[in-house]
Protein backbone atom coordinates (compact mmCIF):
# COMPACT_ATOMS: atom_id res chain seq x y z
CA UNK A 1 0.00 0.00 0.00
CA UNK A 2 2.81 2.37 0.96
CA UNK A 3 4.65 1.49 -2.28
CA UNK A 4 1.54 2.28 -4.36
CA UNK A 5 1.17 5.66 -2.73
CA UNK A 6 4.83 6.44 -3.38
CA UNK A 7 4.52 5.48 -7.06
CA UNK A 8 1.48 7.69 -7.50
CA UNK A 9 3.27 10.61 -5.83
CA UNK A 10 6.31 10.08 -8.07
CA UNK A 11 4.15 10.02 -11.20
CA UNK A 12 2.44 13.26 -10.18
CA UNK A 13 5.82 14.89 -9.49
CA UNK A 14 7.19 13.86 -12.92
CA UNK A 15 4.03 15.12 -14.64
CA UNK A 16 4.24 18.47 -12.84
CA UNK A 17 7.91 18.84 -13.78
CA UNK A 18 7.18 18.08 -17.43
CA UNK A 19 4.35 20.62 -17.46
CA UNK A 20 6.60 23.24 -15.95
CA UNK A 21 9.26 22.67 -18.63
CA UNK A 22 6.82 23.12 -21.56
CA UNK A 23 7.14 26.66 -23.06
CA UNK A 24 4.08 28.85 -22.87
CA UNK A 25 2.31 29.35 -26.19
CA UNK A 26 2.56 32.92 -27.47
CA UNK A 27 0.10 33.90 -30.23
CA UNK A 28 1.70 35.41 -33.34
CA UNK A 29 -0.14 38.46 -34.65
CA UNK A 30 -0.31 38.35 -38.45
CA UNK A 31 -1.10 41.79 -39.92
CA UNK A 32 -4.00 42.09 -42.33
CA UNK A 33 -2.94 42.03 -46.01
CA UNK A 34 -5.34 44.90 -46.76
CA UNK A 35 -3.24 47.95 -47.78
CA UNK A 36 -4.73 50.53 -45.40
CA UNK A 37 -3.67 54.15 -45.58
CA UNK A 38 -4.01 57.35 -47.60
CA UNK A 39 -2.56 58.10 -51.05
CA UNK A 40 -2.23 61.47 -52.74
CA UNK A 41 -0.91 61.44 -56.31
CA UNK A 42 -0.21 63.74 -59.22
CA UNK A 43 -1.47 62.29 -62.53
CA UNK A 44 -0.25 64.18 -65.63
CA UNK A 45 -2.37 62.73 -68.44
CA UNK A 46 -2.32 62.56 -72.21
CA UNK A 47 -5.98 62.86 -73.24
CA UNK A 48 -7.37 61.55 -76.53
CA UNK A 49 -10.99 62.18 -77.57
CA UNK A 50 -12.84 60.56 -80.48
CA UNK A 51 -16.39 61.21 -81.69
CA UNK A 52 -18.26 59.23 -84.33
CA UNK A 53 -21.74 59.80 -85.74
CA UNK A 54 -21.61 56.81 -88.08
CA UNK A 55 -19.35 58.45 -90.68
CA UNK A 56 -16.01 57.72 -89.06
CA UNK A 57 -14.09 59.72 -86.48
CA UNK A 58 -15.22 63.36 -86.53
CA UNK A 59 -12.73 64.73 -84.03
CA UNK A 60 -9.49 63.72 -82.42
CA UNK A 61 -7.10 65.29 -79.95
CA UNK A 62 -4.02 64.36 -78.00
CA UNK A 63 -3.22 66.95 -75.37
CA UNK A 64 -1.26 66.87 -72.13
CA UNK A 65 -3.31 67.55 -68.99
CA UNK A 66 -0.77 68.42 -66.24
CA UNK A 67 -3.32 69.47 -63.61
CA UNK A 68 -4.86 66.14 -62.66
CA UNK A 69 -4.76 64.55 -59.19
CA UNK A 70 -5.83 61.43 -57.27
CA UNK A 71 -6.76 60.89 -53.62
CA UNK A 72 -7.45 57.43 -52.18
CA UNK A 73 -8.30 56.30 -48.63
CA UNK A 74 -8.37 52.62 -47.64
CA UNK A 75 -9.39 51.16 -44.28
CA UNK A 76 -10.74 47.91 -42.84
CA UNK A 77 -14.10 46.79 -41.46
CA UNK A 78 -15.38 43.93 -39.28
CA UNK A 79 -12.16 43.03 -37.52
CA UNK A 80 -9.89 43.76 -40.49
CA UNK A 81 -11.65 41.15 -42.63
CA UNK A 82 -13.00 43.50 -45.28
CA UNK A 83 -11.67 46.45 -47.24
CA UNK A 84 -13.42 49.82 -47.57
CA UNK A 85 -12.09 52.37 -50.06
CA UNK A 86 -12.98 55.85 -51.30
CA UNK A 87 -11.18 57.24 -54.34
CA UNK A 88 -11.54 60.65 -55.99
CA UNK A 89 -9.64 61.72 -59.10
CA UNK A 90 -9.94 64.34 -61.80
CA UNK A 91 -8.96 67.85 -62.74
CA UNK A 92 -8.18 69.50 -66.04
CA UNK A 93 -10.09 68.12 -69.05
CA UNK A 94 -9.04 69.94 -72.21
CA UNK A 95 -8.82 68.98 -75.86
CA UNK A 96 -7.72 70.72 -79.05
CA UNK A 97 -10.60 71.85 -81.26
CA UNK A 98 -8.99 70.98 -84.56
CA UNK A 99 -11.87 70.21 -86.91
CA UNK A 100 -14.98 71.60 -85.24
CA UNK A 101 -15.94 74.23 -82.68
CA UNK A 102 -18.71 72.11 -81.23
CA UNK A 103 -16.68 69.30 -79.67
CA UNK A 104 -13.47 70.65 -78.11
CA UNK A 105 -13.52 71.41 -74.42
CA UNK A 106 -11.86 73.61 -71.84
CA UNK A 107 -13.36 72.05 -68.74
CA UNK A 108 -12.75 69.58 -65.94
CA UNK A 109 -14.04 66.26 -64.62
CA UNK A 110 -14.27 64.26 -61.40
CA UNK A 111 -14.53 60.51 -60.87
CA UNK A 112 -15.58 58.96 -57.54
CA UNK A 113 -15.31 55.30 -56.53
CA UNK A 114 -16.78 53.83 -53.33
CA UNK A 115 -15.61 50.24 -52.96
CA UNK A 116 -15.76 47.25 -50.64
CA UNK A 117 -13.78 44.02 -50.89
CA UNK A 118 -11.07 41.89 -49.38
CA UNK A 119 -7.41 40.93 -49.73
CA UNK A 120 -5.82 37.48 -49.60
CA UNK A 121 -2.18 36.53 -49.05
CA UNK A 122 -1.61 33.78 -51.63
CA UNK A 123 2.06 33.24 -50.81
CA UNK A 124 4.78 35.12 -48.93
CA UNK A 125 5.02 38.51 -50.61
CA UNK A 126 2.12 37.86 -53.01
CA UNK A 127 -1.26 39.49 -52.25
CA UNK A 128 -4.45 39.60 -54.34
CA UNK A 129 -7.00 42.36 -53.60
CA UNK A 130 -10.49 42.40 -55.10
CA UNK A 131 -13.27 44.95 -54.62
CA UNK A 132 -16.51 46.20 -56.16
CA UNK A 133 -18.85 49.13 -55.64
CA UNK A 134 -20.23 52.37 -57.00
CA UNK A 135 -18.66 54.43 -59.80
CA UNK A 136 -19.68 57.93 -60.87
CA UNK A 137 -18.09 60.45 -63.21
CA UNK A 138 -19.11 64.07 -63.81
CA UNK A 139 -17.74 66.09 -66.72
CA UNK A 140 -18.12 69.82 -67.25
CA UNK A 141 -17.13 71.66 -70.43
CA UNK A 142 -16.61 75.41 -70.05
CA UNK A 143 -16.21 76.22 -73.74
CA UNK A 144 -19.38 77.32 -75.56
CA UNK A 145 -20.57 74.27 -77.46
CA UNK A 146 -17.66 72.29 -75.99
CA UNK A 147 -17.49 68.68 -74.87
CA UNK A 148 -20.80 67.48 -73.45
CA UNK A 149 -21.81 68.21 -69.89
CA UNK A 150 -22.81 64.84 -68.47
CA UNK A 151 -22.73 62.72 -65.35
CA UNK A 152 -22.69 58.92 -65.29
CA UNK A 153 -23.52 56.52 -62.45
CA UNK A 154 -23.00 52.78 -62.28
CA UNK A 155 -21.03 49.93 -60.75
CA UNK A 156 -17.47 48.70 -61.07
CA UNK A 157 -15.28 45.77 -59.99
CA UNK A 158 -11.52 45.33 -59.94
CA UNK A 159 -8.63 43.09 -59.00
CA UNK A 160 -5.06 43.96 -58.00
CA UNK A 161 -2.08 41.59 -57.95
CA UNK A 162 0.82 42.72 -55.77
CA UNK A 163 4.21 41.04 -55.35
CA UNK A 164 7.14 42.14 -53.20
CA UNK A 165 10.30 41.58 -55.27
CA UNK A 166 12.69 43.07 -52.69
CA UNK A 167 12.46 44.10 -49.03
CA UNK A 168 11.57 47.68 -50.00
CA UNK A 169 10.14 47.27 -53.54
CA UNK A 170 6.70 46.02 -54.59
CA UNK A 171 5.27 45.68 -58.10
CA UNK A 172 1.55 45.47 -58.85
CA UNK A 173 -0.93 45.11 -61.70
CA UNK A 174 -4.52 46.38 -61.51
CA UNK A 175 -7.50 45.85 -63.84
CA UNK A 176 -11.00 47.34 -63.57
CA UNK A 177 -14.20 47.25 -65.57
CA UNK A 178 -17.35 49.28 -64.98
CA UNK A 179 -20.82 49.87 -66.40
CA UNK A 180 -22.41 53.32 -65.99
CA UNK A 181 -25.92 53.12 -67.50
CA UNK A 182 -27.51 55.94 -65.50
CA UNK A 183 -26.93 59.50 -66.77
CA UNK A 184 -27.55 62.68 -64.77
CA UNK A 185 -27.04 66.37 -65.46
CA UNK A 186 -26.67 65.69 -69.19
CA UNK A 187 -27.29 68.43 -71.74
CA UNK A 188 -30.48 67.90 -73.72
CA UNK A 189 -29.04 67.65 -77.24
CA UNK A 190 -27.04 64.53 -76.39
CA UNK A 191 -30.12 62.37 -76.92
CA UNK A 192 -30.86 58.99 -75.31
CA UNK A 193 -28.02 57.08 -73.65
CA UNK A 194 -27.55 53.67 -75.25
CA UNK A 195 -24.37 52.38 -73.62
CA UNK A 196 -21.69 53.58 -71.23
CA UNK A 197 -18.69 51.71 -69.87
CA UNK A 198 -15.25 52.16 -68.35
CA UNK A 199 -12.04 50.12 -68.50
CA UNK A 200 -8.91 50.81 -66.49
CA UNK A 201 -5.46 49.21 -66.34
CA UNK A 202 -2.56 50.12 -64.05
CA UNK A 203 1.04 48.94 -63.73
CA UNK A 204 2.91 50.26 -60.69
CA UNK A 205 5.90 49.83 -58.43
CA UNK A 206 6.20 51.07 -54.86
CA UNK A 207 9.29 51.96 -52.87
CA UNK A 208 9.07 51.97 -49.07
CA UNK A 209 10.68 55.17 -47.80
CA UNK A 210 10.01 54.39 -44.13
CA UNK A 211 7.82 52.00 -42.13
CA UNK A 212 4.92 54.42 -42.65
CA UNK A 213 5.45 56.00 -46.09
CA UNK A 214 5.89 54.71 -49.63
CA UNK A 215 6.48 56.26 -53.04
CA UNK A 216 4.17 54.94 -55.79
CA UNK A 217 5.11 55.32 -59.47
CA UNK A 218 2.89 53.86 -62.17
CA UNK A 219 1.21 54.02 -65.55
CA UNK A 220 -2.60 54.23 -65.82
CA UNK A 221 -4.72 53.66 -68.91
CA UNK A 222 -8.43 54.54 -68.70
CA UNK A 223 -11.03 54.29 -71.47
CA UNK A 224 -14.50 55.85 -71.22
CA UNK A 225 -17.04 54.80 -73.86
CA UNK A 226 -20.48 56.44 -74.22
CA UNK A 227 -23.00 56.10 -77.06
CA UNK A 228 -26.29 57.93 -77.71
CA UNK A 229 -29.29 57.64 -80.02
CA UNK A 230 -31.37 60.57 -81.33
CA UNK A 231 -28.52 63.02 -80.74
CA UNK A 232 -28.30 66.50 -82.25
CA UNK A 233 -25.07 67.67 -80.59
CA UNK A 234 -23.27 67.82 -83.97
CA UNK A 235 -26.00 69.91 -85.56
CA UNK A 236 -27.87 67.11 -87.35
CA UNK A 237 -31.01 65.89 -85.54
CA UNK A 238 -31.81 62.26 -84.72
CA UNK A 239 -28.41 60.67 -85.28
CA UNK A 240 -26.25 58.21 -83.39
CA UNK A 241 -23.28 59.55 -81.46
CA UNK A 242 -20.31 57.73 -79.94
CA UNK A 243 -17.88 59.47 -77.59
CA UNK A 244 -14.66 57.83 -76.49
CA UNK A 245 -12.04 59.31 -74.19
CA UNK A 246 -8.70 57.65 -73.58
CA UNK A 247 -6.37 58.72 -70.79
CA UNK A 248 -2.70 57.73 -70.61
CA UNK A 249 -1.44 58.88 -67.21
CA UNK A 250 1.77 58.83 -65.22
CA UNK A 251 1.01 58.46 -61.50
CA UNK A 252 3.42 59.89 -58.93
CA UNK A 253 2.09 59.41 -55.42
CA UNK A 254 3.03 59.44 -51.76
CA UNK A 255 1.27 56.86 -49.59
CA UNK A 256 0.96 56.98 -45.80
CA UNK A 257 0.63 53.66 -43.97
CA UNK A 258 -0.48 53.75 -40.31
CA UNK A 259 0.63 51.32 -37.62
CA UNK A 260 -1.00 47.87 -37.89
CA UNK A 261 -3.78 47.46 -35.36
Amino acid sequence: MVLTVRLIALALAVSAAASAEEPAEVPILVPSPIPIGFLFAWKPTLLSVRLDSGQGSQFGSDKLQPLRFLGRYTTTLLGEKFLARAELEGGQFQSDRQSTERIGTDGYDLTLRLLGGTATRIAPGFIVTASAGLLTRRQWGRAVGGAPNIGLLGVTSNAEFEYRIAPLITVSAYVEGGLTPFPYGAQENLGVLSDASEFRLRMQFSLDLSPHTALDIGYDFTRWHVSFAQSSVLGTPDQALLIEAREHALTLGLRWKPEPR
